[in-house]
This record gives structure tokens, C-alpha cells and sequence, in this order.
């Protein structure tokens, strides 16, 4: 009787036994599981971060170049000639590439920094479209202003040209607002993406200054042979 009495509780302790690592060896796998679905979402999110901080940064420092070149062509003759404003509307293309990944900046985990890249984004493109209108106003003005040419002391001319300077002015102040949100805003924020993005520390500065100098005029245009 003692002997079957002792084999039904070796029996009933080897049953726990295995219940025990069975429910133990789930629980690791379960943890297993979550643990690498976890890991793989951080990898994920992570890579996705530094990819939209890379474009992000790529972005500021094309829009610095063009911005350096623009304003060193606007001491050099016609301040907004062709020149200039073809470096003017390849800055607001680039821009497009912003707006094509806008939704993609929610993956920088930085709220701070994401602001950012929204306020200096913003400010561009708003004077980037404010250069372009006054330029555009400024022509037909410019168009109006040649036909009055016999009277320029008339009424209409003098309203026209004090239009003509106040728009101007307004297109300096654009400018001047574009250098000065790179200068103030895009240095601060490309040091902030090349650390997300683990990118070659180097400041916009830094970039400018290996741009070569531009010529003080451009060579004049050769006839082609007949």
C-alpha cells in the first residue's frame, strides 16, 4: 500500500514537473517573440529617422548653396536677373521634395526638431513665393512704366513708380529674410539632423566656404560657324 502511495506522488510530482516547464517554456517563447518584434520595430523606426534626417539635411544644405550663389550674383549687375532668379525657382523645386516627404517627418521622434524643420520650411517657401510674385508685378510695372516714358511726370507714372520701389523693397526684404533662416534657423537645425543622422559633423559654413567663387562676368557668347 506504501509503495502504490508513493508512486501515485511521484507520479502526480513528475506531472507539475512538466506542466511547469511546459507553461515555462511558452512564457520564454512569448517573450522571445515579443522581445525580437520589439527589437525589429526599434531597428525599423530608427533607420527610418535617420533616413528622412538625411534627406532633410541634404535638403538644407542644397537650399544654402543655391541661397550663398544667389546672393553673391545679386551684387553682380541686374540683382534679380536671369541668373538669379533661375537659382531663386531651383530653390522652391527643391522645396518640393519637403513637401513630398512631410508626412515622413513624423518619424523623427524629437518634437523639437520637427518643429523646426516645419518653421524653417515654411519661412522658405513663403519668401521663395514672395520674390517670385513682386518679380512677376515688377515686370508688368516695368512694362507700363517704358509706355509712359514721354510723360513721366504725369499723375499715373509717379503712382506707378512709387509702386514699383515699394515692391522692390518688399523682394530685398524676402531675400534678405531667406539668408537670414538659413543663417539663424538651417545652421542649428542640419547640426541637430547630422547627429540623428550620424552624419560627417560639419557645419553649413563649412560647405559654403569649399564653393568655388563665381566670375565677375560671365564669357560672352560665341557665333556659331556657318
Amino acid at each position: 500500500m506504501s509503495a502504490e502511495l508513493t508512486q501515485s506522488i511521484f507520479d502526480v510530482t513528475g506531472v507539475n514537473a512538466q506542466f511547469v516547464a511546459i507553461l515555462l517554456g511558452a512564457f520564454l517563447a512569448s517573450a522571445g517573440g515579443f522581445l525580437v518584434t520589439w527589437l525589429l520595430d526599434h531597428l525599423e523606426r530608427r533607420r527610418q529617422e535617420r533616413s528622412i534626417a538625411l534627406v532633410c539635411l541634404d535638403l538644407l544644405t542644397s537650399l544654402s548653396v543655391m541661397t550663398d550663389l544667389a546672393q553673391k550674383s545679386r551684387g553682380r549687375g541686374d540683382p534679380y536677373g536671369p541668373f538669379t532668379m533661375r537659382l531663386v525657382r531651383g530653390c522652391l523645386r527643391d522645396l518640393d521634395v519637403y513637401e513630398r516627404n512631410r508626412e515622413r517627418i513624423a518619424d523623427i521622434s524629437d518634437p523639437n526638431v520637427r518643429a523646426e524643420i516645419y518653421q524653417c520650411m515654411t519661412r522658405l517657401t513663403l519668401s521663395l513665393d514672395g520674390i517670385l510674385s513682386e518679380t512677376d508685378v515688377i515686370a508688368k510695372l516695368d512694362e507700363t512704366l517704358a509706355e509712359l516714358r514721354g510723360a513721366p511726370e504725369e499723375p499715373k507714372a509717379v503712382d506707378l513708380a512709387k509702386q514699383r520701389a515699394e515692391r522692390a523693397s518688399r523682394r530685398d526684404a524676402s531675400f534678405d529674410f531667406i539668408v537670414e533662416t538659413i543663417k539663424n534657423l538651417g545652421e542649428p537645425l542640419a547640426a541637430r539632423l547630422r547627429v540623428i543622422a550620424k552624419a560627417e559633423a560639419q557645419s553649413l559654413h563649412d560647405v559654403l566656404s569649399r564653393q568655388p567663387v563665381l566670375p565677375q562676368s560671365a564669357p560672352a557668347p560665341t557665333d556659331a560657324p556657318n
